[in-house]
């Protein structure tokens, strides 16, 4: 099968992908920004031994096994963060699948940041493969959730379900198409 960024998808003459992003922090190790390297490494094994159970095909990279070429492919298809990969060489690990459609970044800002992507505009589908990727690891490895807050994070404004979702467009497209008046009147100025 051909990787997302390869194909073509819903709305792809505008819609260039979908990505859903859930920020996830494992209970009793202190968030990335207070923890050791000891800790860190913690989290690689817990998070490791969690993704073997799974069905969806990932394996775990780690960053200071990539070479520089690799690690800036993996930033054009915005599959990890430049900052990640420049700064977190000796403490990151991804797990991903041959489609690079699911990539998990360990100890990224967070311990885990669950990613999905397609071409085009997909969200339904990739929410609902993110809750269920989500659902079988929170099954697997304790989570750091409050009942009051949700789920716990390094940044505030991912406490809670700590999802994102987010579309990337292609802006002359929405002209060539004659789509810009619509997406337009949906977008709420603030």
């Amino acid at each position: 099968m051909l990787n997302w960024y390869l194909q073509s998808g819903n709305d792809s003459d505008v819609v260039k992908s979908t990505r859903i992003r859930f920020a996830r922090n494992l209970n009793n190790i202190p968030f990335a920004c207070k923890y050791t390297s000891e800790q860190a490494e913690e989290v690689i094994k817990l998070v490791s031994n969690a993704i073997k159970n799974l069905k969806y095909g990932l394996r775990i990279v780690r960053l200071r096994d990539l070479d520089d070429i690799t690690k800036l492919s993996l930033i054009e298809k915005h599959l990890v963060s430049p900052e990640f990969a420049i700064n977190k060489n000796n403490i990151g690990a991804i797990a991903i699948n041959d489609d690079e459609n699911i990539c998990i970044m360990i100890n990224e800002e967070d311990h885990m940041r669950i990613q999905i992507l397609s071409a085009g505009l997909d969200l339904e589908n990739l929410l609902n493969l993110g809750m269920e990727i989500d659902k079988e690891l929170e099954s697997l490895l304790e989570y750091a959730y409050s009942e009051r807050y949700g789920f716990l994070t390094s940044c505030l404004s991912n406490v809670g379900t700590g999802l994102r979702a987010s579309v990337m467009v292609h802006l002359p497209g929405l002209t060539y198409t004659r789509k810009y008046k619509k997406s337009i009147k949906g977008c709420k100025w603030i």
